[in-house]
């Protein structure tokens, strides 16, 4: 999506809360002037030491050069430099690139590969764009977060778009074609802290794939490019725990809440591993907030919501999700999942009910493939 600023113009499942939490793609940090010291990074016990290349992110080919001399900076269109260069790199007939939230690259490998997520995008578009001399940034918007599971890691995932100015308008580039949200808040980004995003997005690739050595690895090579990302400090933390390094875990749950302390996954996941290790007194310490979290956050009942349907545990599903409408009652999703515990309930009325409301809070695209009951 283009939009002018100036006019105000995106699985399997573990035991509910004993699931180590990773989180993934575009999870930022709360930036603060003085950050607390942080302490080095512990050694991956039982595992030698893996070397990740230095990546430059916005590395550009002579292709990517080519594409925005005839698209930005030889055309004789009477638009802007960076309205020309946006509707290129977003017109499928001329850049043919495919939105696709799994895959991470920098800026010239997803040039040729013509497919990526929104940071990979966003590092191509702000590549090109300062190639044309425009001034080009990475922001953040703050949406609600998606909670996925895979292979036993709950994810967790932000939003990242570009940002380019010119002639005193600032045009936002999103490769997803999300709408911009009323009261929308957003945040730049430097670069070094995309960087950071783009290893700690492998990072949790691989520790999908339980590769820990390897997840071991970027996320300290993302610390290396942006020191103090609490949400770094916190994917660590579960490297540890599932390497059997409890010591070096909390060290890395604690350290990320001394950078965020509305680090709520860093707080969970440091409240289990006291529970498991029989540390009740400082279980309780922290157990107000941690439930306070997830009593507050109407997404992650959801999740516990699809837990329990899978589960068969339909009574626990519609508890879970009414909590979660109370919460939040405009999100399709969760009267989607509530219509399907009420069915297999047996409340078929009831399910239709809320199937209807569901697809009456759905974004339109979505009636393609219209919401239905089995």
């Amino acid at each position: 999506m283009m939009a002018n600023e100036n006019r105000h113009g995106l699985s399997r499942r573990g035991t509910a809360w004993r699931l180590p939490a990773v989180l993934v793609a575009m999870l930022l940090a709360a930036c603060s002037s003085a950050p607390p010291r942080q302490p080095a990074i512990p050694a991956l016990a039982g595992h030698a030491p893996f070397e990740i290349p230095d990546v430059d992110l916005l590395r550009l080919t002579p292709e990517m050069r080519e594409f925005t001399e005839r698209y930005a900076k030889r055309s004789s269109n009477n638009a802007s430099k960076a309205w020309r260069l946006a509707y290129a790199a977003l017109d499928p007939y001329l850049l043919h690139f495919d939105y696709d939230p799994m895959i991470t690259l920098p800026a010239d490998e997803a040039f040729r590969a013509g497919r990526g997520n929104c940071l990979t995008f966003s590092s191509m578009f702000v590549a090109m764009a300062r190639d044309a001399g425009l001034k080009a940034w990475f922001q953040e918007v703050i949406v609600p977060p998606e909670w996925s599971a895979v292979n036993e890691t709950l994810l967790v995932s932000k939003h990242v778009n570009a940002v380019v100015a010119e002639w005193g308008s600032r045009y936002i580039i999103d490769v997803s074609r999300r709408k911009k949200m009323p009261l929308e808040e957003t945040r730049r980004m430097d670069d070094e802290e995309a960087l950071a995003q783009y290893y700690n997005n492998l990072g949790a690739d691989a520790l999908i794939g339980n590769d820990l050595p390897l997840a071991h690895a970027y996320f300290s090579k993302a610390l290396e490019a942006r020191p103090g990302l609490a949400y770094v400090w916190s994917n660590l933390g579960v490297v540890f725990r599932r390497n059997e390094q409890t010591a070096d875990a909390m060290l890395c749950y604690r350290t990320a809440i001394d950078l965020n302390p509305q680090n709520t996954m860093a707080l969970n996941n440091l409240h289990t591993v006291y529970t498991e290790e029989g540390d009740l007194q400082a279980a309780a310490a922290i157990a107000r907030q941690v439930d306070r979290n997830r009593r507050d956050n109407p997404y992650y009942l959801h999740h516990l919501a699809e837990v329990a349907n899978e589960e068969q545990r339909w009574s626990d599903a519609i508890d879970l999700l009414n909590r979660a409408i109370r919460l939040e009652g405009n999100e399709y999703r969760f009267y989607y999942t509530l219509a399907q515990a009420q069915y297999f309930a047996g409340n078929t009325e009831l399910a239709y009910a809320s199937l209807e409301r569901a697809r009456e809070l759905a974004p339109t695209e979505l009636m393609d493939d219209p919401l239905t009951l089995p």
